[in-house]
């Protein structure tokens, strides 16, 4: 048996975290899928720990294997998370794996296509956030408090160092031995610091609505034009009955306050708005709070952002500023009413 090395503290170090996220992550409905991605990441460090101290090693090479099921198992669990269910025929994206199980002796070539494999499943992952990301901004008024898009980076950031490591795996047998136990243990490390920020920012973050799915955008055969007169009428009624001041105003609430189809309220938007329906909102709750601001409002900042229909402090900044180029204390001072 050989002794235990600061790689094995690091996987030590990742079980520990896997187990504490998979207890937090459990409990609720939503993070099972990524819960049990972190039990499997619990399971990987220990057989890789049993490996390399020599325990397993002369019984069956089985760590291989993580490296060929770790892509697809990360896109079942984000997937289960975003769409909130999975189907059967979802399963079918771990049955490459079974035939590698059987040559695992080949350890460089499983490493190669392992790698390989786990870049696709990135893109995959990515291009599912993305198109989440599209969908919920195109049906919310509060689309900025579901953004996944820092668990996007965080699966494209885990990519990239997968290219740079791929390097190193499959130069195993041609690299000095202590190189190669550095680029094994930031590898490590980037894992477990991935699993940390992972579970600290679901752990703070709202629960995704349940109406929210994945669509394919279908293009009408309908010209712009048809939708110009329900742009101009929408339009009209929003800012005249002022719905926009509802909080987290979705694209289901508007089409019953209008008697409009969802389809419709948002190819107008989209056509002749030039913006998505949580853009759209924000912009006329922006406009509003301005309005109140330059007429002297004597309400706080945070108060006359809740009352311009944002749901939060955090989500009104961010926008205020994309839309206005300055924070809203900046603003204010502008207008020369002095700081609140």
């Amino acid at each position: 048996m050989e002794p235990l090395n600061a790689i094995n503290l690091i996987q030590s170090g990742t079980a520990t975290v896997a187990i504490l996220g998979g207890c937090l992550l459990w409990r609720n409905p939503e993070y099972k899928g990524i819960a049990a991605l972190f039990i499997f990441s619990l399971v990987a460090s220990v057989i890789n720990i049993l490996e390399e101290t020599g325990i397993t090693r002369d019984i069956y090479l089985v760590s291989p294997i993580f490296i060929m099921l770790f892509g697809p198992a990360s896109y079942l669990a984000i997937k289960l998370f975003v769409e909130k269910s999975l189907s059967k025929k979802a399963l079918w994206h771990l049955a490459p794996v079974v035939p590698v199980a059987f040559f695992t002796a080949f350890t460089q070539e499983v490493i190669a296509i392992g790698t390989l494999w786990r870049l696709i499943y990135a893109g995959l992952i990515v291009h599912m956030l993305t198109q989440f990301q599209r969908t919920i901004s195109q049906e919310r008024s509060d689309a900025d408090e579901y953004s996944l898009t820092w668990l996007m980076w965080v699966i494209i950031g885990l990519a990239l160092f997968n290219c740079i490591d791929l390097v190193r795996l499959n130069l195993q047998p041609y690299i000095p031995h202590q190189l190669n136990l550095v680029g094994q243990g930031l590898n490590n490390l980037v894992w477990l610091i991935a699993c940390m920020v992972i579970i600290v920012k679901l752990v703070e973050r709202n629960q995704l609505p349940a109406q929210i799915h994945q669509r394919t955008a279908v293009e009408s055969t309908e010209s712009p034009e048809n939708f110009e007169g329900i742009y101009a009428a929408l339009d009209a009624q929003i800012k005249d009955k002022q719905w926009y001041l509802t909080p987290r105003l979705t694209l289901n609430d508007l089409s019953e306050l209008s008697g409009l189809q969802t389809r419709d309220i948002s190819r107008a938007i989209n056509l002749h708005g030039k913006v998505s329906f949580n853009e759209y909102i924000n912009q006329c709750r922006v406009a509003y709070f301005c309005k109140q601001l330059k007429q002297g409002s004597s309400h706080t900042l945070t108060d006359l952002a809740l009352a311009s229909g944002f749901s939060s402090k955090a989500s009104f900044n961010k926008v205020f500023k994309q839309f206005v180029g300055v924070t809203p204390s900046q603003y204010k001072q502008e207008l020369g009413t002095g700081s609140r």
